[in-house]
């Protein structure tokens, strides 16, 4: 079944599936028609249609120009539409006529909104959206093959749909009398449906590229590469999809989730810190004590709620993460055959109580727990995504876990146990526990809880009934105790070796009285321990082990006052500002951020000396006046940064604070806050009645006391050598020293000061996460400033900075602009364009941000000091009554916005949205538009008006009118020709990248431009621009270049400083990067070229046009420029290493991603690698500096890969180290945006490596074992949840490992186990779709163990549903078209009803898994070499959207085999019931399994093939190929399998062995049944029992 059509005919499978197509449109255009096949017009013509449009104009009196354009657009939209229409009858000969379809359908949609104001508008910009699919189709007449001619029909299908959904937007719209800007682009139907076409023009190109294809042969192997990847991504796409719902409906904050809609997993996070902490060996005694082990391994306990109680710092959280860890390990002891643990740990997630979260307690553990819950494995996530798609709106979390849990399906069926963690109990939850009482089958959820006595006490007796088991920590940790405090000793220098003289009993007297007297609180534990670590005598080890048996509050006030006395007054004030930090920081802050924060203090002389009134940030104030620093500070301010890591500060010298499981600081204790001091007043610290502390404090009269009896019994000279003057000096400093305390009146003050500070500072402002923090928060810092109760001081200097912020470039670009030029545009949208919306809505568009201005310099201290006269006129324009806030405060930023606009040069299209939108908000307000006052309003995406103030395409008034007032704003600016030239430019570059008409777009660009350089001919920006125009010929275009570089030349030789602007440099590099451009498209490419690697000199990165231009070079093999272009790479790393984010994402990844060998090509033609392998360690030294980890991965990846990529020898180690670097890189610093797939694609080809080289002959056996050890570390320890589906391929290599060395290892036994329980669990729930995957799962197993008889029996199941789904299709396109039936199912099938009703289709081979990619036919010789004939378009359907077009030329049945239906059977007689009556037409079945040798694929296997279980499954063979592997004729570039590595047969599809087979069993093939067919099947139930026995 694997026959290489002829190019360019129609086969019969091919017509009945478009046919089908014209089926279905046929039907949607008579729903259009009312159900009335007579209104429509089968001779409608393009005439006819612009004659109907001409009568609703007359009717209407529409303005003539609009209509004129209107009418434009639809003539050529239908022409296109007529050709495309008619390429495709004389293709298939339909009996329908497609292209009149469309004209009907066209018809009945302004017949809908006829009448209203705006049609003509609205429908013109979405049929300029639709020609653009349809002028490229028509290019293709007289050459179109079958695939194109379904894409064709599908996109004609599709022009259907949208006329569909625009008449039902009527519908919607009933009371809308004129429409509202881009109605209907703006309907999430329509762009659902243009977002296909756009799936689908996507598609084009690879058709096209596979009609060439077909002529010109390429290596072997890459095009299946290609869809095996492309099936991985269908089956990663459909798990996403059903997660990102789940993810959804369990009501996650928009700020947790991560780039595909998930949560970003803070609880593994915590426990992997966690984990990471404990001690060895500490957490088992739980095996020992009978009530815990029963709850953990009974399969029916006693009490399924156990509850570990303790004073707070006692151990829980730390033994919860051993009981999960030991619960993921229970194997045979395991109450199920799967154990699945979830947890929540109160440090992972923790918040401020103003935190923009507002969930409950409940709902916050309920979601995180329903997540790792429902996404545990496959079945499970399957099951409940169907049950959200159900499900009905949820009231709450309780209903939540009723519907998507409690009562799931998947739980009732599923031989699993699950626990459930949660670290604190709080009165929240017992209402859960409630609901959780009245289960009928609680044996099979456990609930492990952490919880204080007191709160058991309290909370547990609310809950009627409920009954658990209680197990006081401290009673039964004693080991734990002592192991941990070993621990500790052991990193202790004095007490380390043991084998000392004293010290062994020295470390036993230690150990018993910690553990005896802090009788297991670890608080009490770690303050004694981190005192023991400082000391070394004898006697001070006493007084520690003395004091270690106090209260702990006690050992709190001793801790504070040892840090009161110890530390310096900077120590004491960096600890009161971390302090401040953590109270009134709107998030928990990482270490290194927090330290950023600190070290703003150290900026202040700059600040002083652009205002004397302005104290350093920290400095203590004794009066209301300003206290300027003494002479040795100010001298030293700059120098104080104490070189002392943060961590390692916290550490050892302020005990008072942790880093947290989530690795934020915060308080070692929360008791710790309590025991501190208030500072109150704006004078000196009050002590708030702590006498104790006060009572500490000498006063002279004391030391006068002391001194004159010292002097008097002692001889001066001994009184000196004493030293006892400078004794008493000291404690008279103790009465003024600062100490550690809350300022609760000045901590929101303090913060704006520092963020205010981070946004005026120029240098401060470029670290990004002070940045951010200071413009996302300040709002919210003012308005919690009580202003009554703040220092004056502090008020004083917080107002000069507020006028800064708002008058000066500095502060206004901090707040406002875009400052992320060198990230790619993806990461821009995803960051920093998200904030600078943020900082719009509060200050731009709502009125939050301007009436706090006001109220701030209403207050007399906040405005003493400003003295400016540009800052009296602010305050006095904020201070009038009745006055526009939004004029006072932002017309100096608007008037910045303009300047960035209209002079300077910055022509980025971000930079272009950042300003033009701000100035779009600011005229809206200063216009009196209605615009909400509450800035929430904005954040709300689905709000009518939300695009039409931040959208980021404007018509062409909206940029007249934001131009308009900038010309008012900056007329100076325009008084010279050459003035008025640079405005014109500005305003063409702004037309091209924000205009949204493309036809005002191109006009008005080009007008412009023109205009520009009219006005002055010097204007190098419009000489580039209209060179790159359409209008421009090449050769114009290369005379306005080369004139442009000439005046730059003539202007450096006069201005040696002109080079030094960055947007000269930048200017240069771009008018000589295109100048290359231009030259190529000439043919001179050797000047090209040299032009090319010129403009890498000057300070301006373009990564996506490098890419660009190395394609241009590859298209016509140039190769030695291609190098050198990568060469002068290498030489400028000073110019582009800040844009290594591009450099990956735009240059690298465009150019080797999907299996392009291009820099390998290059470097194996011209014999220079060294090149290539420079280039890369360069960009890794940049990432690694950077830091940007997921980047990095991404850049391993891609060198690793093209290293393999070469025609010669690979540098296998290389390969190697790459790999594990960047797999030991990603494991440091886990990553929530990197995707999953890529580290198991990595993961994948080192585990290839490790097995193939442990088994080469000559490996020594240490060798082997090394290798078998790091193939084991690629993979999480088998109970820590990992995902096998997608490391399938390594978790095989280590069974194969183990199996081919006959060695019984535990890791790769819990592998087996695991895949065979998944394989059973699928085949044996409710869900017959995934019945496929589980058989393709078991196969990849039962060949890599080389089981036979199971492996053949898997097999012929993947060909017996293969068969069936191509018999089910080719008798739903042979329905004749009047069946009702058929009617109906058209009608559910069709787009538009499955978006408006949520009909799910049902694709019978979408549960193919990921793996067996190929061409679509089988290869051929050519003068003797191997070569492929599939194309790149033949992929699997598990690949296809409902709307995407087939891609695989899948052969009819021979006759031989005709009868499959009848010998197969219907489904259930496979054990498997399915009801279609709903399910809509089935996809075409397409190749499951292709040979890896010449790349053929079979739909159906009608020859045998040969796996290779050396390979673990990855690898088939048809017979020719695996006889020439045999013969060592088998030369392939990157193929590892050898003709040493066994192979297992896959029989082909043999009917007979299907005839009359019972329901519910399995075939047994004729290898294992006997020739005779003694035995041709077996019951499902049986063979599922035979593989427990066999694997379980």
């Amino acid at each position: 079944m694997s026959t290489n059509p002829e190019p360019g005919k129609i086969d019969l499978a091919d017509q009945k599936e478009i046919e089908a197509i014209w089926k279905e449109v046929n039907a949607k255009v008579v729903e259009l028609a009312g159900g009335d096949p007579r209104r429509i017009q089968q001779s409608l013509s393009i005439d006819d249609v612009l004659k109907y449009i001409d009568g609703v104009h007359k009717e209407e009196e529409e303005e003539a120009e609009e209509y004129g354009a209107f009418k434009e657009i639809v003539g050529v939209t239908l022409r296109c539409i007529g050709t495309v229409g008619g390429i495709v009858t004389d293709g298939v000969g339909s009996v329908f006529a497609p292209a009149g379809m469309c004209y009907n359908a066209l018809t009945f949609a302004i017949q809908a909104w006829q009448g209203y104001e705006g049609t003509f508008e609205n429908l013109g910009e979405l049929l300029e959206r639709c020609m653009d699919f349809f002028e490229r189709l028509q290019s293709y007449q007289g050459r179109m093959d079958a695939k194109l001619m379904r894409l064709a029909s599908q996109n004609l299908r599709l022009f259907v749909e949208i006329c569909d959904r625009i008449i039902k937007l009527r519908k919607k719209h009933t009371r809308l009398v004129r429409f509202m800007q881009q109605l209907f682009l703006n309907d999430d139907g329509v762009q659902d449906l243009l977002g296909m076409m756009t799936k689908l023009n996507s598609k084009e190109a690879l058709l096209v590229s596979a009609q060439t294809y077909r002529l010109v042969s390429d290596s072997a192997g890459d095009v299946k590469l290609i869809l095996e990847k492309q099936k991985e991504q269908k089956r990663e796409d459909d798990a996403k999809k059903w997660r990102r719902s789940i993810a959804k409906i369990l009501g996650f904050p928009e700020a947790s989730l991560d780039n595909d809609g998930e949560p970003v997993p803070t609880w593994q996070r915590a426990f992997d810190t966690r984990l990471n902490s404990l001690v060895d060996g500490t957490g088992a005694w739980w095996k020992k004590h009978d009530t815990f082990s029963y709850w953990a391994t009974a399969r029916d306990p006693e009490e399924s709620i156990l509850l570990l109680t303790g004073t707070g710092g006692t151990g829980k959280t730390s033994m919860m993460a051993n009981t999960i860890k030991s619960i993921r390990r229970l194997g045979l002891e395991a109450p199920s055959s799967r154990v699945v643990a979830a947890y929540y740990f109160a440090d992972g997630d923790k918040r401020k109580a103003d935190d923009e979260d507002e969930s409950g307690y409940l709902q916050r553990v309920s979601r995180t727990l329903l997540w790792q819950l429902t996404t545990s494995y496959e079945a499970m996530t399957k099951s409940v995504a169907s049950a959200v798609e159900r499900a009905l709106p949820f009231e709450g979390a309780l209903d939540l876990w009723d519907q998507l849990f409690f009562n799931s399906r998947e739980l009732q069926n599923s031989n699993t146990t699950f626990y459930l963690f949660i670290d604190t109990l709080e009165q929240d939850l017992v209402p859960l526990l409630q609901r959780y009482r009245k289960l009928p089958n609680r044996e099979r959820i456990r609930i492990f809880l952490t919880a204080r006595p007191e709160i058991v006490t309290s909370y547990m007796s609310q809950a009627n009934g409920l009954t658990y088991a209680d197990i006081p920590i401290t009673k039964h940790n004693t080991q734990d105790v002592e192991k941990y405090i070993g621990y500790r000793m052991n990193s202790m220098p004095m007490l380390r070796d043991a084998n000392r003289h004293g010290i062994a009993e020295w470390r036993q007297v230690i150990l018993d009285e910690l553990r005896d007297k802090c009788s297991g609180d670890y608080f009490k534990l770690n303050s004694s321990l981190a005192a023991l670590a400082k000391v070394d005598l004898i006697e001070d080890i006493k007084e520690v082990l003395a004091e270690a048996g106090k209260p702990r509050l006690d050992q709190i006030k001793a801790e504070i006052h040892r840090l009161n006395s110890t530390r310096t007054v900077k120590e004491i004030r960096e600890i009161n500002e971390i302090i401040l930090w953590i109270e009134n920081g709107r998030r928990y802050f990482p270490v290194e951020v927090l330290d950023a924060f600190l070290s703003v203090k150290h900026k202040q002389p700059s600040l002083a000396l652009q205002s004397s009134q302005q104290p350093p940030l920290l400095q203590r104030q004794t009066s209301n006046a300003t206290k300027p620093p003494r002479g040795d500070e100010e001298s030293t301010i700059l120098t104080t940064i104490s070189l002392l890591p943060l961590a390692q500060k916290l550490r050892e010298k302020y005990p008072i604070f942790s880093v947290t499981d989530s690795g934020v600081v915060d308080w070692r204790n929360t008791e710790i806050k309590s025991q501190l001091p208030k500072r109150e007043g704006q004078q000196d610290l009050t002590l708030n009645g702590e006498v104790q502390m006060q009572s500490q404090v000498i006063q002279k009269s004391e030391i006068n006391i002391i001194r004159h009896y010292l002097s008097t019994v002692c001889p001066e000279e001994l009184y000196k050598r004493f030293e006892f003057e400078d004794f008493f000096n000291q404690k008279l400093g103790a009465s003024l020293k600062e100490h550690i305390h809350l300022d609760t009146d000045n901590a929101e003050i303090r913060i704006v000061y520092t963020c205010l500070v981070v946004l005026t500072d120029r240098d401060l402002s470029q670290n990004e996460a002070l940045r951010r923090y200071a413009m996302y928060w300040l709002l919210e810092h003012l308005q919690a400033v009580d202003l009554s109760a703040a220092d004056r001081t502090l008020k004083g200097q917080v107002g000069a900075l507020l006028v800064r912020l708002f008058t000066e470039s500095c502060g206004i670009d901090a707040l406002f602009w875009s400052f992320d030029i060198n990230v790619s545009a993806k990461t821009w949208e995803q960051g920093e364009a998200q904030r600078l919306s943020e900082s719009r809505y509060e200050w731009v568009y709502s009125t939050a941000g301007v009436y706090e201005i006001r109220r701030w310099l209403s207050d007399p201290s906040v405005t003493k000091n400003i003295t400016s006269n540009v800052g009296h006129a602010f305050v006095t324009a904020v201070k009038v009554p009745g006055t526009n806030l939004h004029k006072a405060v932002l017309s100096h930023a608007a008037r910045r916005m303009a300047t960035h606009l209209f002079i300077e040069i910055e022509f980025l299209k971000r930079q272009f949205i950042t300003g033009a939108c701000f100035v779009r908000g600011f005229l809206g307000r200063l216009n009196g538009k209605d615009m909400p006052d509450d800035p929430a309003v904005y954040r709300d995406v689905e709000w009518a008006d939300w695009e039409k103030w931040e959208g980021t395409t404007f018509s062409a008034s909206a940029l007249e009118e934001i131009e308009t007032w900038a010309s008012k704003e900056l007329a100076d600016s325009k008084t010279t020709p050459a003035g008025e030239s640079l405005w014109e430019i500005h305003g063409a570059l702004q037309a091209f990248q924000l205009c949204g008409n493309e036809e005002e777009k191109k006009r008005i660009s080009q007008e412009r431009a023109k205009r520009a350089l009219e006005l002055n001919p010097q204007n190098l920006h419009a000489c580039h621009f209209v060179s790159g125009r359409p209008a421009t010929s090449k050769e114009e275009g290369a005379e306005l270049l080369r004139r442009a570089k000439r005046a730059i030349h003539d202007i450096r030789a006069r201005d040696a400083a002109w080079m030094r602007s960055s947007a000269n440099t930048a200017l240069l590099a771009r008018i000589t990067l295109d100048l290359g451009n231009k030259l190529w498209e000439l043919g001179d490419y050797a000047s090209a070229a040299r032009i090319h690697r010129e403009s890498l000199g000057y300070e301006y990165v373009r990564f996506s046009v490098y890419a660009k231009v190395l394609g241009r070079y590859e298209e016509q093999e140039q190769w030695d420029e291609f190098i050198a272009f990568i060469d002068t790479l290498n030489t400028t790393r000073d110019i582009w290493d800040a844009y290594f984010d591009e450099l990956v994402n735009e240059f690298i990844i465009n150019l080797i991603d999907d299996d392009s060998d291009t820099l390998a090509l290059a470097a194996d033609i011209t014999g220079r690698w060294d090149v290539i392998k420079t280039f890369f360690e360069i960009a890794t030294e940049v990432g690694i500096e950077h830091q940007a980890y997921d980047l990095l991965f991404l850049l391993r990846a891609e060198f690793a890969r093209t290293l393999e990529l070469t025609d010669g020898d690979v540098d296998e180690q290389a390969v190697i180290d790459t790999r594990v670097a960047a797999l030991d890189s990603i494991q440091a610093h886990p990553s929530d945006t990197l995707p999953q797939a890529r580290i198991y694609e990595m993961t994948d080809s080192l585990a290839q490596i490790y097995l193939d080289k442990a088994f080469r002959p000559g490996t020594p056996d240490g060798k082997i074992e090394t290798l078998g050890l790091s193939m084991s570390e690629l993979l999480p320890d088998v109970s820590d949840g990992m995902d096998a589906w997608g490391g399938i391929m390594t978790v095989c290599c280590i069974i194969r490992f183990h199996h081919k060395r006959e060695t019984k290892s535990g890791p790769a036994a819990g592998w087996i186990q695991r895949i065979v329980r998944a394989g059973l669990e699928l085949l044996s729930d409710s869900d017959e779709d995934n019945d496929t995957y589980a058989y393709w799962l078991l196969e990849h197993l039962f060949v890599t163990v080389e089981d036979d008889e199971n492996h053949m029996i898997s097999w012929a199941m993947r060909n017996a549903f293969q068969i069936q789904d191509l018999e089910c299709w080719e008798e739903w396109i042979s329905t004749p078209i009047a069946s009702p039936t058929q009617n109906k199912l058209v009608h559910q099938d069709s787009i538009s009803s499955r978006l408006n009703e949520g009909v799910r289709r049902v694709d019978s081979s979408s549960s193919l898994p990921a793996k067996e990619g190929a061409k679509s036919t089988k290869g051929s010789k050519e003068n003797g070499k191997l070569v492929r004939s599939g194309t790149a378009s033949s992929g699997s359907s598990l690949l296809r959207k409902d709307s995407e077009p087939q891609q695989q030329q899948s052969k009819t049945l021979p006759a031989t085999m005709s009868t499959a239906t009848t010998l197969v059977g219907e489904r259930s007689g496979l054990g498997m019931d399915k009801d279609n009556s709903n399910s809509g037409p089935p996809p075409k079945p397409t190749w499951f399994v292709g040979c890896d040798g010449c790349d053929g694929t079979w739909t159906v296997m009608d020859e045998p093939l040969y796996n290779c279980a050396d390979c673990v499954g990855h690898v088939q063979l048809d017979a020719r190929c695996h006889a020439l592997l045999m013969r060592d004729e088998l030369h392939l570039k990157g193929f590892m399998c050898r003709k040493e590595h066994k192979f297992l047969e896959i029989p082909a599809w043999d009917a007979e062995r299907f005839r009359d087979l019972p329901k519910g069993c399995l075939p047994v093939p004729a290898q294992v049944g006997g020739d005779k067919g003694e035995k041709k099947w077996i019951s499902l139930e049986e063979w599922k029992e035979g593989l427990r026995r066999r694997y379980l």
